[in-house]
């Protein structure tokens, strides 16, 4: 969770205008229908919409851009390019902020505008208004019927939301202050002040401190995943505080290293769909071999049938629509279909070129029904560790593995041919051990195979996908305590549903065997021991 409130965007708004204030725009990106990038020369000020992360900063990466410009970028860039940003501003302490461009448009002419970025999660906007507040164009548009508090469209003159009047924070006295936390009514009376800050504030003292002090930037990581990145300075007991010079930095790292990232969520959706389409493949598939199977699985009758001609095959006339023998097999008259166009010999062959028949569709029918299985069991490890990642690294190994498996296409980007990237599996502690475990099937592999030495323990969810994880024991011996909490870690990183209880094996790594001619990452083992663990 990235936590912005009011008091929060003071000071972003603060460290936006220091660093932007005078920078000439020079060019303009819209990324999705609710994010862009305005460039002030190497400055990235990406703007987004998007309910779940709204967000106006400067941003290291730079996304790709469609190749059919959107309207609203059009218009941005009609007024934008060329302009020089005059200031950032905030109004009052509400959630929105005000960016003022100023630039000589091509009659010499002196033309001010207004950005104003709107950063309220559903309700989140990007609006561009002339000097008159006239709105010229905006990212979202509402129609009347849809937002009948205030007018959203071109044309109309821009009105702020409609918020209750508070008091602003640096106007709260200290008597003031003391009633508000007594009534537990600060959120309602204090103009920015939100939930979290409100958690917090035991005392006035505290309260001015917040309100006068700088910035603290700081994510707020647990086992090394970040939970929270707030600007200013709050109490969050039980995480690794990770601090920051600049709230751009802060918010540039939460960005790029969760799951809020825009292109990290596109490129997750674009892997999960290569391997769901696949899945669905397979699985029609296997409805198909089942029937299959089910036709071929008769082939013994056919055999039967041979042998009970071959043993009459001296009283037959030949060229009969049918004929009732003796079945020697089942102890009573049969009566079988035979080709009147055809010798008793040539209808003996067929019978028994039926069962060679359906005997091969059989036998094929079930191997094949392993493979995909096999397959199948294959892209459900792969869906399972797409649903786990949570960076951007972890996905481009999980692409390239699709891509050496030939379920994706490489796009050659550039002529330079790409190093191969090491494969660098990630590590855990876990009281004094080192644990390794892998993010995809290739790293799963690796992590068994090459880091794996015969009397390390390896552990694996029974029956789901899941990491494989390699515990270097140096010889030591292993606790239950111990080896319950590397149970949690590999359920940590299984499909396997919150609040459920998983069965996790172990055996020594010397007792796991990769399959034969199979995909990567799946193995067969013996000699297993098991833990039961409850995923939290």
């Amino acid at each position: 969770m990235l936590y912005i409130d009011g008091i929060s965007l003071s000071k972003l708004k603060d460290e936006l205008d220091e660093t932007l204030k005078g920078r000439k725009v020079t060019k303009i990106f819209q990324y999705s229908p609710l994010s862009l990038s305005v460039f002030l020369g190497k400055l990235n000020l990406y703007v987004s919409a998007t309910p779940n992360l709204p967000i106006c900063y400067i941003a290291t990466k730079k996304e790709v851009a469609p190749d059919k410009p959107m309207s609203f970028s059009l218009s941005l860039r009609k007024y934008l390019v060329g302009a020089i940003l005059t200031g950032v501003e905030q109004y009052k302490n509400d959630r929105i902020l005000l960016l003022s461009f100023e630039k000589v448009n091509e009659l010499g002419v002196k033309q001010k505008v207004k950005l104003i970025v709107e950063i309220m999660g559903k309700h989140s906007n990007i609006i561009l208004v002339d000097d008159d507040w006239m709105i010229l164009d905006l990212l979202k548009k509402f129609s009347i019927e849809e937002n009948k508090l205030r007018l959203l469209m071109g044309g109309a003159r821009y009105q702020f939301p409609i918020i209750t009047e508070k008091t602003s924070p640096e106007d709260v006295s200290k008597e003031e202050f003391d009633n508000y936390l007594a009534e537990n009514t600060l959120i309602q009376n204090i103009d920015g002040m939100g939930k979290l800050t409100a958690k917090y504030m035991t005392d006035y003292s505290k309260f001015y401190e917040l309100i006068n002090e700088s910035a603290s930037p700081t994510l707020y990581k647990e086992n090394g995943i970040i939970k929270y990145g707030t600007i200013v300075n709050l109490p969050l007991a039980g995480y690794e505080e990770v601090k920051f010079e600049s709230i751009n930095g802060m918010i540039d790292t939460y960005i790029l290293e969760t799951l809020n990232s825009e292109q990290f969520n596109n490129q997750k959706r674009t892997l999960a769909k290569v391997a769901e389409k696949e899945l669905k493949k397979n699985k029609k598939t296997i409805k198909n071999i089942n029937r299959d199977i089910e036709k071929y699985s008769t082939y013994e009758k056919y055999k039967k049938i041979g042998d009970i001609l071959a043993a009459n095959l001296y009283s037959l006339k030949g060229y009969e629509k049918s004929v009732t023998l003796y079945d020697f097999y089942e102890n009573c008259n049969i009566e079988i279909a035979l080709n009147p166009q055809k010798s008793s010999n040539e209808n003996l062959d067929n019978y028994y070129n039926l069962y060679n028949k359906h005997k091969r569709g059989y036998q094929h029918s079930v191997e094949r029904l392993e493979t995909i299985k096999s397959e199948i069991i294959y892209l459900e490890s792969i869906l399972s560790f797409i649903n786990h990642a949570q960076d951007k690294k972890t996905l481009e190994g999980i692409e390239e593995e699709l891509i050496a498996n030939k379920y994706l296409k490489k796009i050659i980007k550039t002529k330079k041919k790409k190093k191969i990237a090491k494969i660098t599996p990630p590590t855990a502690e876990i009281d004094g051990f080192t644990v390794y475990y892998g993010r995809n099937n290739i790293e799963n592999e690796y992590v068994t195979f090459k880091i794996g030495d015969r009397h390390d323990l390896w552990f694996h969810a029974k029956d789901v996908p899941g990491s494989h994880l390699i515990v270097k024991t140096n010889g030591e011996e292993i606790s239950e305590e111990t080896l319950y909490k590397v149970g949690e870690l590999a359920s940590q990183h299984s499909k396997v549903g919150q609040g459920e209880t998983i069965r996790i094996d172990y055996c020594l790594k010397k007792y796991v065997k990769k399959i034969k001619g199979a995909k990567p990452g799946l193995v067969i083992y013996s000699n297993e021991k098991s833990v039961f663990v409850k995923k939290g």
